[in-house]
């Protein structure tokens, strides 16, 4: 039996809702928890999607044992100290772009990763269109 994985999202703006539409269609994943700066809009949001748990800071959702991966929505510049702080505390994460303001973040924020084994990504949903595959793979290829 495959285990069921475990999502938060931090970040709560138009993309946020997007991607727990996504979850919602996905087999083996549940949006378990949702945060916000805002408690209120934290509350609303998980109402609007049907999430058990709701958040009024981004640590509370970061330090609950029950979330394996978090997706970090925030404004940019938040990104990098989102993701550190969630990588720390064990969590798996799926960084909207940029993941760092500068690449002294990102490698930071991969050498954590590493150090954890956990799981690390940045959002560009770009690489996984069929025809964006076949285009690398013709390059690689030298076709082009």
């Amino acid at each position: 039996m495959s285990k069921v994985v475990n999502w938060g999202i931090i970040g709560l703006g138009n993309i946020a809702h997007k991607f727990a539409e996504d979850v919602l269609l996905t087999n083996g994943a549940r949006l378990c928890g949702v945060a916000s700066r805002d408690v209120h809009k934290a509350q609303e949001f998980a109402e609007k999607h049907k999430v058990a748990k709701y958040f009024g800071s981004y640590e509370e959702l970061a330090l609950d044992a029950e979330i394996d991966v978090v997706y970090i929505a925030t404004p940019h510049v938040f990104h990098f100290e989102n993701a550190m702080m969630c990588l720390r505390n064990n969590k798996a994460v799926l960084c909207e772009k940029p993941m760092g303001m500068n690449a002294r973040e990102v490698a930071a924020l991969l050498a954590e990763a590493k150090a954890q084994r956990l799981f690390l990504m940045e959002g560009i949903w770009t690489r996984f269109i069929p025809i964006t595959e076949k285009l690398l793979a013709l390059l690689e290829r030298k076709i082009i």
